[in-house]
């Protein structure tokens, strides 16, 4: 089961993640937290940094060049990094894909890999927007972190503040990051005509973060109860096909 957090820049997609984890541990969960540890920042950075070098001697995947050629972006440095970002997570995508024990989360996912394209491309068209969802593979479940404008633009004015000199240069600035929430809020009325499963949740206090974690562990339950009694019920359905099809065998 995968699940992806999206998100404006500093609605807290990493520190939601955390907390979401530690919830579906304690429920007895197998729970993988994919491609967004941000402890150790520094890592992070020269990752980034040298991604151009790691392109070169890549295959470029069809999906991927189809991305970028809806959404091209307008900075150079910043196609390199979403050309590895994205090879990156579809990897690691695929791999969550099979493992049918393992809940997967993503807070840097598909949905918000489309995102962030509409941002650093400044390609705004529903159009476009509609058939680069339409390719991305999608969650099973999509949580959506909102918080008000004014607490945004306080944790990114603060988190700027906390960045290295590396870190500034890799990061978009500041208004960029606050025109995220409007690109973020297309995506998601695009979303709303592809049914796809999204819950809503804002946590802006340590008690809010538990309260949110939780309600989304419960949709996680309901989620895989249904799934599960799916299985069984075409499991069934398969069995007594096969009985009225199957040779039998009398000894």
């Amino acid at each position: 089961m995968i699940l992806e957090l999206f998100g404006p820049s500093a609605a807290g997609k990493t520190t939601f993640a955390a907390e979401l984890v530690h919830v579906l541990q304690s429920q007895g969960y197998t729970v993988v937290l994919q491609l967004g540890d941000r402890r150790h920042p520094i890592k992070r950075a020269a990752l980034k940094l040298f991604s151009s070098l790691y392109l070169r001697w890549i295959e470029q995947r069809s999906l991927i060049a189809a991305m970028l050629a809806i959404f091209p972006p307008r900075n150079k440095l910043w196609a390199i990094r979403l050309k590895w970002h994205l090879e990156i997570l579809i990897k690691a995508w695929s791999i969550a894909q099979a493992s049918d024990d393992v809940i997967s989360i993503f807070d840097q996912g598909t949905v918000q890999s489309v995102s962030s394209l509409v941002l650093l491309s400044g390609i705004t068209d529903r159009a476009s927007l509609a058939r680069a969802l339409d390719m991305m593979p999608k969650p099973d479940l999509l949580i959506r972190l909102q918080a008000p404008r004014e607490v945004l633009e306080a944790r990114l004015r603060e988190r700027r503040r906390s960045l290295g000199i590396i870190q500034q240069l890799l990061e978009v600035d500041l208004q960029s990051s606050l025109d995220h929430i409007d690109q973020v809020n297309l995506v998601v009325e695009q979303l709303e005509s592809c049914r796809l499963p999204m819950i809503c949740v804002e946590s802006l206090d340590r008690s809010g973060l538990t309260t949110a974690a939780e309600a989304v562990a419960q949709q996680v339950r309901e989620r895989r109860h249904v799934s599960q009694a799916t299985f069984l019920v075409t499991g069934l359905e398969r069995d007594s096909a096969f009985n009225q099809t199957a040779p039998h065998h009398h000894v």
